[in-house]
């Protein structure tokens, strides 16, 4: 039986779950050996998490590009030559940096090149994309979906940074900050006022019926992003926030998303990458969390 399920799999699906396996599983064991978890306490064990659920589905992102690779160069601008060549090479880096991120292996370089190769996304694809019509707010949630991509790992390479390199890792910060608490507000708003669509990242897809509360997460999820979004705009327990927002998504990816790709799993549009795109957002602002500053409280 389980064997007739797997044949009925398009071996594109299977080649994006096996590679955000792998690197699920090797930055579970990385994290456990060495000791990340059992020296986390409270929320921070929920930080931790940030990279490896950003990078298993950045490795099955990297994966399409070697299974549909006309699909993703069709992508790509007219104006940039050699197509194919960028699709293979994107999809090379994007399965190395995902390794480099839940072992540690020149992590900083990959975060950097990562929000880096994400902003590019946004102002050579998705914004001409969405110029073309202003009024298609689905064009703008992937470029703001892109622009918090960049977000995260620019977030996680200002963490990696550490004290030693001052102003310049709060500069990194910041700009991570904005990149995110921008996207998040948006999305609030787009979730207040349609409430039938999929929650966490306001996309075409409506919520299935099957899936229990149906609205009430998009809802629910719009009062957080609206509440810890704007925290997050002027500075103000910005880590609670951005861990909060994070938790909110979490929850959204566990009761909505895992059972889209579930039912949906012989699909890529329609299971996987609906699942992988909310896995990484959630890594995205839990990344964020983790450069945003501890919050001390003064005592007399």
């Amino acid at each position: 039986m389980g064997l007739t399920v797997l044949l009925a799999i398009p071996s594109e699906v299977v080649w994006s779950y096996f590679a955000g396996g792998v690197v699920l599983v090797v930055g579970l064991a990385a994290m456990f050996l060495r000791g990340d978890w059992q020296k986390a306490r409270g929320f921070d064990k929920v930080i931790l998490f940030g990279p490896l659920f950003y990078a298993a589905p950045l490795a099955a992102f990297g994966t399409e590009h070697f299974t549909l690779t006309e699909d993703i160069a069709s992508l790509i601008p007219p104006w940039i030559p050699w197509h194919m060549f960028w699709a293979y090479f994107v999809g090379a880096c994007f399965i190395a940096a995902a390794l480099s991120l839940v072992t540690t292996i020149q992590a900083r370089l990959s975060a950097s090149l990562l929000a880096v190769n994400f902003f590019l996304f946004v102002v050579l694809m998705d914004i001409p994309g969405w110029a073309q019509d202003p009024r298609d707010r689905f064009a703008l949630t992937l470029a703001l979906r892109e622009l918090s991509f960049s977000g995260g790992a620019l977030a996680l390479a200002a963490s990696l940074g550490g004290q030693a390199r001052g102003r310049g890792t709060h500069i990194l910060a910041t700009m991570a900050r904005y990149f995110i608490a921008i996207p998040v507000l948006f999305f609030s708003l787009e979730q207040f006022l349609h409430g039938d669509h999929v929650p966490g990242i306001p996309l075409r897809r409506l919520t299935p019926e099957y899936i229990y509360g149906h609205a009430l997460w998009t809802y629910l999820t719009a009062v957080v992003y609206a509440i810890a979004g704007t925290l997050l705009l002027v500075g103000k327990k910005t880590r609670a926030a951005a861990t909060w927002i994070g938790l909110s998504v979490l929850l959204v990816e566990l009761v909505v998303y895992v059972p889209i790709g579930v039912v949906e799993r012989a699909s890529l549009g329609n299971g996987l990458n609906y699942a992988a795109d909310t896995l990484m957002f959630c890594g995205a602002v839990l990344m964020l969390a983790g450069a945003m500053p501890r919050e001390t409280s003064v005592t007399s």
